[in-house]
């Protein structure tokens, strides 16, 4: 009773702690095993060191020939897309996308087939961009032609991310400096750096560009004649065009068709078609005596042709700045520049430079990830370009803008939380250096949980980590590390006295804290840009030599704070997250791909921590699917702006009835209380929530109170008043709670009275943690009293109730020992 919560019916079906449990699937492949256990995949190579040795040298003789193979893959890419027509390439791989994707909710149900949709549409993009068009442009696409084309672009990328990766790590094997670590890191880098795309929610973007653009208005209107306004409006109705389009221009579609029969059957029925016998002639009148060419015009280029995507029918933004972030065929000289992976999706791609693509004279948007992943970066740099001067200034400006986003977010999460932002203090730069003035971003204290927040503006290495892996090492120590010793060393000055100084910009003070007054320190470095992947390994990273210590830091982007503000409601709840996030830090086995893998695993497993270790795990786990659900509300939000969340962990009504209450309440210690009752078990939160409406039934009959005692790691005592009839009886509570604990021989308990009103409904809590220090002798000889009598009241109630005590059982008393080991023999 009292253990940490884990999902009941996920606890009921863990084997017992001597007995490991049997996998939901198993296979085996020579000397490789896999098992599944739910959504954990556990892999196991049972090689032997001769076998391996064998394997490794193959695939060291093998790695020229897979690179020859994708060279020539790329080559014969190259040669069919330059006699093609991109217009017609571009429209159908969107169109394709949108066919594949058009149900896909979650990036789990992204299967291959849809992952090769999306790189012929941005890899193709950049092969146009970047290779000269042949003097002869076939007039269409066939059909065996993009069959063709789409194997050459997924037989690429399957080899890309399997066969030349493995091969590659061979060859490295051989240097004497290998380190498979930075071999493991460098691995996954490529992998995200060709795969993955959408570094945010697309119902997130708007106001990320909203945050990012706004304080650069009069620059963009000095340089491009567009206000910040008409900026977003222009993104908005990219996204619209490109998301909601399709949907808009089938109902369009249907709606024309039955006005056009409509006229027809009426015209028909008056006889008004009387020297026309082609229907397609009447359907013709009807269309021009109705004024509805430009209609049909309208609907046929959007359906059949390009206007979805032609931006200056989409949207308005000034041409200046869509030369700024247009390719034209065969304008990017980099992509394709002779040298090492010539064309390879290891190189920048020039998508990630300028995501729009100008074709005969019209500007076009086929790819949202290609926009909004990289658009922020790409605006700064065509602006930097036009006005150098303005370097410092952009630089000033999203370094004040990167601050106040996290802390208004933060807010958000935690209504009321005491704000401290750019905090100076006097302390040692560096160990056993002399003091200077520092800096902290901000400090954030919501009862006894103080948040350190360091925020880094600089932008995420733009270099790919196979042209330059060290860029990549270097942006996380700059991202991560750097923050964390500053988080740090804030911390090493809290904890110098029992009181310290907080002073601003001026140097005069704004307050004080101790250390004494917090229960939880949280290192939190936010970055402007979204690193997630990468961000929720910080604790592994040292691997590799970013090295952030022991204490757990919290490496989130202010994409990440905003999912967290739109899912979680209760500050309490979110910051029990937090919690269970940094214990997080402290286990090897919890080694996710994703930052909001971690918030998946919590709303499933709510103490997640504990539920990986008694998996007992004998190999790497496989984190998988843990954000889906997360996906899914995203995905329904972009169509709905007021979908409501539903992401909440599964608890008991009563259990949630009480911690809304606590936090709307915003009672001192009600994050202690909150926590409590979030680390309970399902057993134990259901014995809560029995026993409330077991007691609320029995002083409704009875009019007497009824208590209730939980034992363990959750040590609570629980009254329920009722207005009406039963008023509360503090003293009586207080007594009862202080015998509990003399039987218990608790060093603290908590006592826990709710106060419903006449229906049911929880309208006041109080609380108190209770310890037996400082009570007069007297008062424990009668609390003794009281306990004695308690402990005979329950022994007998056992008695009554049940044939015979086992010896082995825990006391009924409720001291936490074996019956024979505690009341057995006493009377």
């Amino acid at each position: 009773m009292g253990k940490r919560k884990r999902n009941k019916n996920q606890a009921r079906n863990l084997a017992a702690k001597k007995r490991p449990r049997r996998p939901d699937d198993y296979l085996r492949h020579g000397p490789l095993e896999m098992a599944r256990f739910g959504k954990f995949v556990v892999w196991r190579n049972n090689m032997s060191e001769e076998q391996f040795d064998v394997m490794q040298g193959k695939l060291v003789e093998h790695f020229p020939e897979v690179c020859h193979e994708i060279d020539n893959k790329i080559s014969r890419i190259v040669d069919m897309v330059k006699t093609l027509p991109s217009d017609e390439l571009l429209k159908r791989a969107y169109w394709e996308v949108a066919a594949r994707n058009l149900n896909v909710e979650s990036e789990i149900d992204i299967d291959h087939d849809g992952a090769v949709s999306l790189r012929m549409l941005d890899y193709i993009q950049s092969i146009i961009v970047s290779v000269q068009p042949a003097e002869a442009i076939q007039d269409d696409v066939t059909e065996e032609q993009w069959r063709k084309l789409r194997t050459l672009v997924g037989d690429l990328f399957s080899q890309l991310n399997t066969e030349f990766p493995i091969c590659q790590t061979a060859v490295n094997r051989k240097d004497a400096g290998f380190n498979i670590d930075f071999e493991e890191f460098r691995f996954k880098a490529q992998m995200y750096w060709c795969n993955v795309r959408g570094q945010r929610y697309l119902c997130h973007d708007i106001p990320f560009f909203r945050d990012v653009l706004s304080p650069h208005d009069e620059v963009l209107k000095e340089l491009y004649g567009i206000s910040k306004k008409e900026f977003l409006e222009a993104l908005q109705e990219i996204q619209d065009s490109l998301t909601l389009g399709i949907g808009k221009v089938v109902e369009d579609l249907r709606k024309f068709q039955n006005d056009v029969m409509a006229k027809l059957d009426e015209k028909i029925e008056r006889k008004d078609f009387a020297e026309l016998n082609d229907p397609l002639d009447m359907t013709k009148k009807v269309i021009e005596e109705s004024g509805w060419e430009a209609w049909q015009n309208d609907i046929a280029g959007r359906f059949f042709g390009l206007d979805l995507f032609d931006l200056e029918k989409v949207a308005k933004l000034p041409r200046l700045l869509l030369d700024e972030l247009s390719w034209e065929p065969g304008q990017d000289a980099e992509f394709f520049k002779e040298g090492e992976y010539k064309g390879w999706p290891l190189r920048i791609w020039p998508v990630f430079k300028r995501p729009f693509i100008k074709l005969k004279g019209h500007y076009y948007c086929f790819d949202l990830y290609s926009l909004f992943d990289n658009l922020y970066r790409s605006v700064q740099r065509v602006i930097i370009r036009k006005k150098p001067g303005y370097d410092p200034i952009w630089n000033d400006k999203q370094k004040e803008l990167s601050e106040q986003v996290p802390i208004e977010l933060f807010e958000k999460l935690l209504p009321g939380v005491q704000v401290y932002q750019s905090v100076y203090y006097h302390w040692h730069t560096r160990p056993g250096g002399i003091k200077d003035w520092c800096e902290a971003d901000a400090l954030l204290i919501y009862e006894d949980h103080l948040i350190i927040m360091e925020v880094k503006a600089g932008a995420f290495t733009y270099t790919s980590p196979a042209a330059d892996f060290s860029s990549y090492i270097k942006s996380l120590h700059n991202l991560v590390f750097k923050p964390a010793e500053q988080g740090k060393r804030f911390l090493g000055y809290l904890e110098s006295d029992d009181e310290v100084r907080l002073y601003d910009k001026d140097h005069k003070e704004i307050g004080k804290i101790s250390r004494k007054d917090f229960k939880h320190i949280t290192i939190c470095a936010v970055t402007l840009d979204p690193f997630t992947e990468l961000a929720a390994q910080v604790q592994h990273l040292k691997k590799i030599g970013i090295d952030v210590g022991t204490r757990p830091v919290w490496s989130i982007s202010i994409d990440d704070l905003r999912v967290y503000s739109d899912i979680f409601d209760n500050s309490l709840v979110f910051l029990h997250f937090i919690e269970e996030r940094m214990r997080a830090f402290q286990s090897d086995l919890i080694q996710t791909e994703d930052e909001l893998d971690h918030l998946g695993l919590y709303l499933k497993h709510n103490i997640y921590t504990q539920y990986v270790r008694e998996l007992n795990p004998k190999g790497p786990i496989m984190w998988h699917g843990y954000r889906s659900d997360i996906d899914r509300y995203f995905s329904e939000k972009l169509h709905d702006s007021k979908a409501v969340c539903h992401l909440k962990q599964d608890m008991p009504a009563r259990l949630k009835e009480i911690i809304d209450l606590l936090a709307s309440s915003r009672k001192l210690g009600c994050r202690k209380v909150a926590s409590m009752l979030l680390d309970s078990d399902g057993r134990c939160r259901d014995q809560i929530t029995s026993g409330i409406n077991e007691a609320l039934d029995h002083q409704s009959r009875l009019g007497k109170a009824k208590s209730l005692s939980t034992h363990g790691n959750v040590k609570i005592t629980l009254f329920c008043w009722q207005h009406g009839r039963l008023e509360r009886d503090r003293k009586n509570a207080l007594e009862h709670a202080q015998a509990v604990m003399l039987i218990t021989q608790d060093n603290e308990r908590l006592l826990l009275e709710l106060t419903f009103d006449t229906f049911g409904t929880l309208v006041d809590i109080d609380f108190a943690f209770l310890s037996l220090g400082g009570i007069s002798d007297v008062a424990l000889q009668r609390l003794k009293a009281i306990a004695e009598a308690l402990r005979v009241k329950r022994i007998d109630k056992a008695k009554q109730t049940h044939r015979e005590i086992g010896r082995n059982e825990l006391c009924p008393c409720g001291s936490g020992k074996k019956y024979k080991k505690c009341c057995f023999l006493r009377p």
